[in-house]
């Protein structure tokens, strides 16, 4: 349960992250324990500001208990939502219906992997490490308190 609570946050921290710096997600991993983000900040100076800034608002959305919307959309409904598949190119072209994970108001993606079902359930975030991956990259460690 753990690591859909993380997965989840991940959601949000990096729905986040892309509204107010434009970062992309470049890599990423879901622990048991922990979580790992990759993000490109590239002309964020203050990027570990802005990575504690994602984690701080994610805790307040996190708190306001918002349901976790799992669902399934034909292919050609689900490629009109804009940045629905960061990975579009690779989506093979005989997947005809796509799974969405949506956060309403917060973020929604084609996703296939396991969530909770309100965001209260993910707990309270805390950062474990920020380190820097290179000129474009930016890593974020974090975990949910038991």
């Amino acid at each position: 349960h753990r690591m859909m609570r993380l997965h989840t946050a991940s959601h949000v921290i990096a729905a986040l992250l892309y509204e107010k710096y434009g970062a992309r997600v470049t890599g990423g991993h879901i622990g048991p324990e922990v979580a790992r983000d990759d993000f490109d900040l590239r002309g964020v100076k203050e990027w570990k500001d802005a990575l504690r800034w994602a984690v701080e608002e994610a805790n307040k959305i996190i708190k306001k208990c918002i349901e976790v919307k799992v669902y399934w959309l034909p292919r050609e409904e689900a490629l009109k939502i804009p940045g629905i598949v960061k990975l579009a190119d690779k989506l093979p072209p005989e997947i005809e219906k796509i799974r969405i994970v949506e956060i309403p108001g917060i973020d929604i993606q084609a996703d296939g992997g396991p969530h909770v079902k309100n965001t209260c359930e993910i707990g309270e975030l805390e950062i474990v490490k920020l380190e820097s991956k290179g000129s474009r990259r930016r890593r974020i460690y974090y975990t949910v308190k038991p």
